[in-house]
């Protein structure tokens, strides 16, 4: 017998609190919607387990360890078995256990919300139906790393930039789409898509165009159906279209892409088909993830170019963009500079070891968590080798490696490559695919 449980608690931050998600922090000036932690919870067969999303940019490993024993204190037996991972808006409040900007009494109020919501949920399973489909929604999602006439690699390059050759990458427009059906209703949607949540920008908070998806079909549906947002491996993918000079920063981009996204969701609904789950099974492995190191020559370049621009600042002390990097500004030659020299002065020698985490119903559907924001590539590549007729990506899943792509997007220029203390090193893409089509194909 399969079945589901669901609970979701209010988890927006108190006015002033910090945003995450740029290089420098933005105060909150209050909220243009409200962000929430969703708890679903499955079991079949003796095994139990849940996946726990939370509209925040991001949860390191020391948030998931606090949050599974907070839960297994809880009486909640199956806290190892959980799926933490995070729809990755720019628009939320810091919760690194590193950094200075991350408010103690949000993470504590945080961790009380996620143990009430993931009771709650186990204490609601009941008997249900699973449902699935794939759909696809081309034309939102866009490879933001492009080569340039120069031969490097320059992230979001700027609209109608003549530079301009071609993008680095692939998209992958595919939605996973799962569902519950209970008492002949459909009680949720669970749905895997490849962009990144950064559109809203400035400093109010929000669940950006998740939020709004989910709105819009609740809208559209006439009932209150929550909408599960796991965001797939999105690391070099973002929304913007160099080839418009359209304003693609606002709360109405957001609206934009997340009515877009539902119409798509709505469409398929037809489409769904009913899953028998018998079994259930969840593996968790550990996967070492090495600091970056750089080299002599690396480090000595850098070196150079810190001390040419080390008197450059930002005009009135203003915040840099991603225009600024497009432009090679002195502040940011600098700042990428003295971040890459942080891979030796600042080297980290303890241990790094994340956890990957997959949830198996049956032989028809798998969803495997990535601890960090990978290149498309690595989703793609992961998705062809699992046997699951429907395979699933949770990016940003159980831990903060930060982004990754494969051996050759590294060294060729590009924000996401660029070399800092806590990035994982240039292969740790290669061992993602390995581990993560491991897991999947573990009987």
């Amino acid at each position: 017998m399969f079945e589901y449980g669901f609970a979701q608690e209010d988890i927006t931050p108190n006015y002033g609190i910090p945003l995450c998600g740029y290089f420098n922090p933005r105060p909150n000036r209050g909220a243009l919607d409200r962000l929430a932690v969703k708890a679903v919870t499955f079991r079949c067969g003796g095994e139990c387990s849940a996946i726990v999303s939370y509209d925040l940019c991001s949860l390191d490993k020391q948030l998931v360890n606090r949050m599974v024993k907070t839960l297994d204190e809880s009486g909640i037996a199956f806290s190892g078995k959980i799926l933490f991972s995070a729809t990755h808006t720019h628009t939320g409040p810091y919760t690194s256990s590193t950094s200075d900007l991350t408010n103690e009494n949000y993470i504590d109020e945080l961790t009380a919300r996620t143990v009430f919501a993931v009771r709650r949920a186990t204490a609601s399973l009941a008997p249900a139906e699973l449902l699935a489909t794939r759909t696809e929604c081309p034309g939102l999602a866009f490879n933001r790393r492009f080569i340039m006439k120069n031969g490097t690699i320059l992230t979001n390059p700027g609209k109608l930039n003549k530079d301009i050759v071609k993008p680095e990458g692939t998209t992958d427009p595919e939605i996973p789409l799962l569902a519950i059906r209970q008492h002949g209703k459909l009680r949720l949607f669970i749905a895997n898509i490849v962009n990144h949540t950064d559109t809203v920008g400035g400093d109010m908070v929000s669940a950006d165009w998740p939020g709004r998806m989910e709105a819009k079909i609740q809208q559209e549906l006439g009932c209150d159906i929550p909408v599960m947002t796991l965001i797939g491996a999105q690391g070099n993918i973002n929304h913007f279209n160099v080839n418009t000079a359209a304003d693609q920063t606002s709360y109405a981009e957001a609206v934009r892409i997340g009515n877009t996204y539902a119409a798509a969701v709505l469409s398929a609904l037809y489409q769904l088909n009913s899953v028998k789950v018998d079994r259930m099974k969840v593996d968790v492995c550990g996967l070492e993830a090495p600091y970056m190191t750089v080299s002599d020559a690396e480090y000595e370049n850098a070196k150079s170019i810190a001390e040419k621009y080390k008197d450059a600042q930002m005009e009135d002390g203003r915040d840099f963009t991603s225009e600024d990097i497009a432009k090679g500004h002195p502040f940011v030659k600098k700042f990428f500079a003295e971040r890459l020299m942080d891979c030796r002065d600042k080297k980290i020698s303890e241990r790094r070891v994340e956890k990957i985490l997959a949830i198996k119903f049956g032989d028809e559907i798998g969803i495997v968590s990535l601890p960090c924001e990978p290149f498309v590539e690595i989703g793609l590549a992961i998705k062809q080798a699992s046997h699951f007729p429907l395979t699933l990506i949770a990016a940003l899943g159980m831990g903060k490696a930060g982004y990754v792509g494969l051996p050759g997007n590294y060294g060729n220029g590009g924000y996401e490559t660029s070399p800092s203390a806590t990035l994982a090193s240039r292969d740790f893409g290669t061992e993602l695919i390995r581990l993560g089509t491991e897991l999947l194909n573990r009987c």
